[in-house]
């Protein structure tokens, strides 16, 4: 990406000074903005225009955000605001800004590295369950939407602001076309219930990127990995990278399984796995 990228097209939302492009994708765009009453950094995601279907999908959406304004948690973006007042400006939801990479340009880039990989590990957990506890499904967990401070404090951005899959199914119909297919469970695939264990296979594909070095599955056409996603067990994370040690590739290969009750019971569990792992043997 060249540095015009990130150049804004417009120089401010609302009472937010824009200085960069932070991403944009199906909802809409991501800049980084400087609240000039407070003088403080925060992204702001400008949905896109036909984003909302109808007034009803509007005020579902504000409501949610009213909620989640009140989530608070180290490993989770906090939502700021939400503004919608000025026909010219938009719908915009403005969050924490979150100052470092994200998880896919760290397993790229970044050496590979048991014990650190855990600590990242263990605090994307921590965010999940948070969210879970909250009655949120993230819905789209994937390495794009972990997010590390300059400190190299994870958290979990992007996530559903919906809640409940009853909602979901109401107001987004268009959410299969939104999951990225790497990260989607079988049970999605095959229109069953949905429940917190979605994102638990979401983790199970990016554990499996960060522990085996490689990706689970490897298909040339989105149907074809649908299909890895039913009926193909990937390899062994041990298997396909020796350094990754046996009790976490079982660990990983767990969170993929195909049937959303033979995971764990929550990402609470998985943590606890991930620090006896971690822990010295000596």
């Amino acid at each position: 990406m060249t540095e015009e990228t990130f150049i804004p097209d417009r120089a401010k939302l609302y009472h937010y000074k824009l200085d960069r492009v932070l991403g944009q994708g199906g909802t809409g765009r991501v800049y980084r903005g400087i609240d000039t009453i407070k003088g403080e950094v925060v992204a702001i995601k400008r949905f896109r225009e036909n984003f909302f279907r109808n007034a009803l999908h509007l005020r579902d959406m504000k409501k949610s955000i009213k909620r989640s304004k009140n989530f608070n948690h180290a490993n989770v973006v906090r939502i700021l605001d939400f503004l919608d007042s000025d026909p010219a400006d938009g719908n915009c939801m403005i969050m924490e800004y979150v100052d470092g990479p994200n998880l896919k340009w760290y397993i790229l880039n970044r050496p590979w590295n048991l014990q650190e990989r855990l600590t990242i590990a263990a605090q994307i957990c921590n965010g999940l369950q948070y969210l879970h506890d909250n009655g949120v499904i993230h819905h789209d967990f994937k390495p794009a939407n972990v997010l590390f401070t300059r400190r190299g404090i994870a958290k979990v951005a992007d996530f559903s602001l919906y809640g409940s899959s009853l909602l979901v199914e109401l107001f987004d119909r268009g959410l299969g076309e939104q999951i990225t297919p790497l990260f989607v469970a079988p049970e999605f695939l095959r229109k069953e219930r949905i429940t917190h264990s979605v994102d638990q296979y979401a983790l199970g594909v990016t554990l499996y990127m960060m522990f085996a070095d490689r990706l689970p599955f490897s298909a040339d056409s989105i149907q074809k990995l649908y299909q890895c996603h039913l009926r193909v067990t990937p390899e062994h994370p041990t298997s396909a990278n020796p350094k990754c040690p046996q009790q976490l590739g079982d660990l990983i290969m767990k969170l993929l399984d195909k049937r959303p009750e033979n995971r764990f019971g929550d990402c609470d569990q998985v943590r606890i796995s991930l620090s006896d792992i971690g822990r010295s043997r000596i």
